[in-house]
């Protein structure tokens, strides 16, 4: 068999392959002799068929599956000769096939792309610095009272932090539009779950009162025929409802998940999750800076297979989150231009990132896969039980090492590049809207 190879190191390459005419036509006599012995042709016994008859019958089928046989075991041959990182099947589109004559094959396929990194002393990234006040403690507690509180009517006029159930009727240029009316819609003001504008402009009315919002849905609304287009709303109070917040006792510590005999005690459990909470924040925002550093000092050509497994593994992903079977997946849902960015950064950093591992020679700590396994295990019942589990399953455990290798590589980029601290509040922070 011969061969010939694009030879530049491009993600994109082609490989010409001839496979003699000797070699096909012995496998196809091999295999029409097998053929003939279990035969079953009309008029003949079974094994009895004369060979050009089998031949006539099943020698069509039997070459163009030696031709291609023998194709794609040239391709692999050559693959582990050269020792190609290939990403995607190869693409076999036959060029020549004459009976008598040496067949031509042209293969195209990816490879797994060549990097350089550049120097990691040269890589910038922002260590983002956050504390927990009494404040934001304070405001914490708040928001667990306001969960299981219960909303009372008030004849006082609405403020922040109330509820305030309205009937409304939504008009763009004057016409009503889908979605855009409800009754006895309730809104928590200060929520921010409503276009900008929507909530504020509630702000200051009692029972009976009658508003028109005048706004514009922002940019990037969910419903791309809105989006940036102003609307007005015609807006009737119904009703006012204040919180009556929980006393602040051994009950209410408990319903959330949390023993103490006073509110001191009580501050100090949530002071202590609310931190361990933050730290993993801000671990993962540090590590987002590192990752976008990387990237941007790291040019290169991503395979488009590649990217589409991630995109097909991200559409997997956020179907199981939504409840859904995968197997059962709409598309339509799902189209892959919404996944395509984020699947070619990811694959981009997974690429840098075995790179990094290769050039350090980095291995799986056993400490730090231990440290993470006794981390997950912590809030459970038996954490032992849950330590044993991890390490009894090769996939979980192998899990937990890629995860452990990952947090190396963190180390090695923050050893060499360069760090500005960044003040970050604590809303901000745990909002995921700064860093």
């Amino acid at each position: 068999m011969k061969f010939s190879f694009k030879s530049k190191p491009e993600i994109n390459q082609s490989l010409d392959i001839v496979v003699p005419s000797k070699e096909i036509e012995e496998q196809v006599l091999n295999k029409l002799k097998a053929a003939q012995k279990d035969a079953k042709l009309k008029g003949f016994r079974k094994g009895k068929a004369p060979m050009d008859v089998v031949t006539s019958v099943y020698g069509p089928e039997i070459r163009q599956d030696v031709l291609w046989d023998l194709a794609s075991k040239s391709f692999s041959k050559l693959a582990q000769e050269k020792d190609l990182k290939i990403v995607s099947r190869p693409n076999l589109v036959p060029e020549k096939l004459e009976e008598g004559k040496d067949a031509k094959f042209k293969a195209t396929f990816e490879v797994y792309p060549e990097v350089s990194i550049a120097k990691l002393s040269k890589l910038s990234y922002t260590n983002f610095l956050c504390t927990i006040t009494d404040e934001d403690l304070d405001s914490t507690i708040n928001n667990l009272q306001k969960r299981m509180s219960k909303w009372e009517p008030s004849d006082q006029t609405s403020k922040d932090g109330d509820q305030i159930k309205i009937n409304f009727v939504g008009t763009i240029e004057g016409d009503e539009f889908e979605g855009g009316s409800a009754n006895d819609f309730v809104v928590e003001l200060g929520s921010k779950s409503m276009i900008e504008g929507f909530e504020s402009g509630l702000i200051g009315l009692k029972k009976g009162d009658k508003t028109i919002l005048d706004l514009t849905f922002p940019e990037d609304y969910g419903k791309s025929e809105l989006a940036s287009k102003p609307v007005k709303f015609d807006t009737e109070v119904i009703e006012v409802l204040i919180p009556q917040l929980p006393e602040l006792n051994e009950e209410f510590f408990m319903s959330t998940g949390i023993e103490a005999k006073d509110i001191d005690s009580y501050k100090n459990e949530v002071r202590t999750k609310l931190d361990e909470d933050l730290q993993n924040i801000l671990k993962g925002k540090v590590k987002q800076s590192l990752f976008d550093s990387l990237l941007d000092a790291n040019e290169f050509e991503v395979p488009a297979s590649m990217i589409s497994s991630e995109i097909s593994n991200m559409k997997q992903d956020t179907a199981r989150r939504m409840g859904m079977d995968p197997k059962d997946m709409n598309e339509d849902l799902f189209p892959d231009e919404t996944f395509k960015e984020e699947a070619s950064k990811r694959v981009r950093i997974g690429i840098l990132l075995n790179k990094i591992i290769e050039e350090n020679e980095l291995k799986p700590d056993a400490d730090k896969v231990k440290e993470i396994i006794e981390e997950r295990a912590k809030n459970y019942k038996d954490p032992q039980q849950v330590i044993n589990y991890f390490y009894s399953d090769d996939e979980q455990l192998r899990n937990i090492e890629s995860i452990s290798l990952e947090e190396q590589v963190v180390e090695t980029i923050c050893s060499e590049a360069k760090s500005t601290d960044e003040e970050v509040s604590y809303e901000d922070c745990v909002s995921g809207t700064y860093g």
